[in-house]
């Protein structure tokens, strides 16, 4: 069992982002260890934005989006028992450690049955893996956060992750997930909720598609693009950075 203080100096970096670095470790093949990627005085993020002078009046500071990850764990876990909690679409919050790097979360690692860290969204996208498959994946994942009542942060390709470990392929989101908002509308507000999360899943597929542009395999990117423009409409063909958008079928 891990205790309350690790060195991370002898972690595996498996993932990281603008935010965040993800550490993994063989003697613990079940967990990941999330900390902050560079912080100032009072555990604040270096900001870029205008007004960032304000944030150090916000309580938590950059801790903020580990507070709105265990409190959407807890919302969850308040709601299901034990026996719900594999249909979850999130991983498990196992508590927090002390680091080098400060305050880390400790989370469920989502893997491969093959033991491997499950790939994302993007790296599918980026390596000409994407299929309709996925798409379709996206469909039962976004129904499954509208169902259970799930407050989504944001829809970041590579915050969604593709695993078969349980014997069938599954999305999992494992960051960005709790509620953003100051007045809380979409933890209060089902029908609330369930716009946002429409909204997401068009932003993701979205995203997805840029990303297709900068595939390594074009075979079977004019199938999936297809696709795509069927889920969104005339979106895909209003985006800045497709080259030939507007000749492709609809």
């Amino acid at each position: 069992m891990l205790d309350g203080n690790i060195s991370l100096s002898d972690w595996h970096l498996c993932a990281g982002g603008h935010q965040r670095s993800v550490f993994e470790h063989e003697l613990y093949p079940n967990v990941l260890i999330k900390v902050l990627r560079s912080r100032g005085d009072g555990g604040e993020r270096h900001s870029t934005r205008a007004l960032r002078f304000l944030d150090r009046f916000k309580r938590f500071g950059a801790y903020r989006t580990f507070r709105r990850e265990v409190d959407e764990y807890i919302e969850l876990g308040r709601k299901f028992t034990l026996a719900d909690l594999p249909d979850l679409p999130i991983p498990r919050v196992f508590g927090f450690v002390h680091t080098e790097h400060g305050l880390g979360l400790v989370v469920e690692k989502i893997t491969q049955a093959s033991g491997q860290v499950a790939p994302t969204l993007r790296d599918l996208a980026l390596s000409g893996k994407f299929t309709t498959r996925h798409l379709a994946m996206i469909d039962e994942f976004f129904e499954r956060c509208r169902r259970l009542h799930i407050v989504l942060m944001d829809s970041n390709a590579g915050n969604f992750v593709v695993t078969d470990r349980r014997g069938r392929e599954e999305l999992i989101c494992v960051d960005g997930t709790g509620e953003k908002s100051f007045l809380r509308i979409f933890a209060f507000s089902r029908r609330a909720n369930d716009l946002r999360l429409r909204q997401m899943r068009a932003t993701l597929l979205t995203k997805l598609a840029k990303t297709l542009d900068q595939s390594a395999t074009a075979a079977q990117e004019d199938v999936v693009r297809t696709a795509l423009q069927a889920n969104l409409g005339g979106r895909i063909r209003a985006l800045a950075g497709l080259p030939g958008a507007s000749s492709r079928p609809r």
